[in-house]
């Protein structure tokens, strides 16, 4: 039956070309756009997944990670003076005016950390010393912003807000969703840099005392007032979630996809469908024989896994040309092994789906009828 399959497949050679390009084309909308949205979505809680912390403490009310509100001193030694906290760290994240070397503004993130600070600092180090940004006016930057700052090496001079800048160490990878570059500092500069008063910061990282849950300490810690607190993988789930619902980002990818998923039913499901209209004389002619439903179903789900088959490797083969096309322009693609595997799993069942009205034109097939006129 499989090569039966195969031969009424590949006797028209175009159609089975246009098939298999629909099938592609679907494979590659579904790849990209999910692998964007997982991109971005990672850009999202890139900080938080790479921090140490158990506990995140956060002001009141406090939506989003990016635009956090501010927690005063006094808030620190209240968390400390909770039991099960080993010890905080206090972080500051805003924004700041970035000036270029030509005049020009871009607005970056600042990220301030405590000198020593251990549960949030500088990862994926490709040049320069990290630890020197707990010098005044020292700052780390991604090598893949260096476009958007007009940098492109350490020692590089600039401001932020009117005060200088210095750059004394390069990360890789270290990227935000709001496009906004992450520039590491101290506290201190941190501060001057956003306009924040000395007393004050958006964040104060937990490590919570051996033997005591993050869950329980972050529960204990939201009984404090004017505060609350989230573990890490809480507070990166809820950082994820309001970019892709409040900005709509979630819909749009995933309806892209959705439509490439259409894209592939409707032109595999012509082909298929034409293809079997073509051919009911040989498959009458088989029932005729004493061939069963099921083999003859067997036949065109066979077609149907071919072409999921061939789509999907031509298809895997033009997400990958994207996402180096995409790295390029400086967005990440995150072809995950979990993502092509659901992708291949969704193309074989798109494909058996669409065959499902040649099933049932055969189905109803009387075998007398090719011996009809």
């Amino acid at each position: 039956m499989w090569n039966l399959a195969r031969k009424i497949l590949l006797h028209d050679r175009i159609k089975f070309a246009v098939a298999a390009a629909g099938v592609s084309i679907s494979v590659m909308l579904v790849l990209v756009q999910i692998g964007l949205y997982l991109g971005f979505m990672q850009n999202a809680s890139n900080l938080i997944d790479h921090s140490k912390a158990d506990v995140w403490v956060v002001a009141e009310g406090s939506e989003n990670f990016d635009f956090s509100g501010p927690i005063d001193e006094r808030a620190v030694y209240k968390v400390l003076s909770t039991p099960g906290v080993a010890r905080v760290e206090r972080m500051l994240l805003a924004f700041g005016q970035y000036r270029n070397a030509d005049g020009g503004q871009q607005g970056v993130q600042v990220v301030g950390i405590e000198p020593g600070a251990t549960m949030l600092a500088p990862w994926s180090l490709v040049g320069g010393d990290a630890a020197r940004i707990h010098e005044p006016g020292k700052i780390s930057v991604d090598v893949t912003e260096f476009a958007k700052l007009g940098i492109d090496q350490v020692g590089a001079r600039r401001e932020i807000s009117g005060a200088r800048a210095e750059v004394v160490a390069l990360t890789r990878g270290i990227r935000s969703f709001t496009t906004s570059p992450f520039v590491f500092t101290n506290l201190d500069t941190a501060r001057a840099y956003t306009n924040f008063p000395a007393d004050k910061m958006t964040f104060v990282l937990v490590e919570a005392e051996p033997g005591v849950s993050p869950e329980t300490l972050a529960e204990r810690l939201s009984k404090l007032p004017n505060l609350d607190a989230y573990t890490t993988p809480t507070m990166s789930a809820r950082a994820r979630h309001y970019w892709s619902s409040r900005t709509g980002v979630g819909a749009g990818f995933f309806t892209t996809a959705a439509l490439g998923v259409i894209v592939g039913l409707v032109v595999v499901g012509q082909i298929l469908y034409n293809g079997t209209l073509e051919h009911l004389k040989e498959y009458g002619t088989l029932k005729a024989m004493g061939a069963r439903n099921g083999a003859i179903v067997r036949v065109i789900l066979y077609q149907a896994v071919i072409s999921a088959v061939v789509g999907f490797v031509l298809g895997g083969g033009l997400a990958v040309a994207s996402r180096a096309a995409m790295t390029k322009a400086n967005l990440t693609v995150l072809l995950t092994p979990d993502l092509v595997g659901a992708t291949a799993v969704l193309t074989v069942v798109m494909c058996c789906v669409a065959a499902l009205l040649s099933v049932i034109k055969v189905l109803r097939l009387d075998p007398a009828s090719v011996f009809k006129g």
